[in-house]
């Protein structure tokens, strides 16, 4: 088989790891063979608010001493007050600072991409009104991004997360609306077969502007570990190639049943993915 990604595009994520230490996160992905990491910035693994953030300089010594880079980061977005589309008004300039060092932390780590989501509005508030909260969110950060050389890259969630950023047309129209250099698109694989979508369906859309993935197997609802859900992997990865995709392939893998052994799922997928990958 001609390799079609490269093995540093296949990029471990360690929400799957919650219950183990950071040092075991490492020490597990290097042994399996993984060259980078999509790093999730929340506990236990990593200190983040509003306030400031956790020793960057030795985190990234870590992921040297173990062979790897940290492709992207995320600071976590979907608990209040640290959403895109805030509507406490007391807390939308801690919101921005929160993100803001979210943008620090990804540079100084080596990260070019933070990922993104819209946030979401209250039942009880304006749809309208809470996208405009969230797109002029997502514009401020983007544009504090630039002094950083990170890029924002923003993905779709599912309904029960959001009532914002669901579809490829919502997505479409909030890239449209934030119109920023540094805000760009991601692909989530749950997300979008949800919605009935396909990646052939994003990358006709936006091409070159998507630079980040959530790269999971599963049915439609879940976040598998590859070779444990129904996805088409084979025609996934020909579309990638066919647009000459080139980066991450973030593995966040969240289902429960893999909290007792993380190891294991991280294998399997590393095992599926790596027999399309060359150097």
């Amino acid at each position: 088989m001609n390799p079609i990604i490269r093995r540093s595009q296949i990029a471990c994520m360690n929400m799957h790891y919650k219950r183990y230490s950071l040092d075991y996160f490492l020490n597990s992905v290097q042994r399996i063979g993984y060259e980078s990491v999509a790093f999730w910035g929340g506990p236990p693994h990593f200190s983040l608010d509003s306030a400031g953030y956790e020793d960057t300089k030795a985190l990234r010594k870590k992921f040297v001493k173990h062979g790897l880079s940290c492709t992207c980061f995320t600071a976590p977005a979907l608990l209040p007050p640290n959403q895109f589309a805030i509507d406490m008004h007391e807390h939308i300039e801690d919101t921005y600072r929160y993100f803001a060092n979210g943008v620090r932390a990804a540079s100084e780590l080596g990260a070019t991409v933070m990922i993104a989501n819209s946030g979401y509005g209250l039942k009880t508030c304006s749809r309208e009104d809470a996208w405009a909260r969230s797109r002029d969110m997502l514009r401020r950060i983007s544009e504090f991004a630039v002094d950083y050389d990170v890029t924002l890259t923003v993905e779709s969630l599912r309904p029960a997360e959001t009532n914002l950023v669901v579809t490829l047309e919502d997505t479409r129209r909030m890239f449209d609306e934030v119109n920023h250099p540094n805000f760009k698109v991601m692909i989530d694989t749950t997300a979008i077969g949800v919605s009935g979508e396909s990646v052939w369906d994003w990358f006709e859309v936006f091409g070159n502007e998507i630079k980040n993935t959530h790269f999971i197997d599963g049915t439609p609802f879940g976040h598998l570990a590859w070779g444990d859900g129904s996805y088409p992997l084979d025609d996934m990865l020909r579309c990638f190639n066919h647009y000459n995709y080139k980066g991450p392939l973030g593995l966040e893998i969240t289902a429960g049943q893999y909290l007792n052994d993380p190891s294991a799922a991280s294998l399997k997928a590393f095992r599926n993915l790596i027999r399309y990958a060359g150097d």
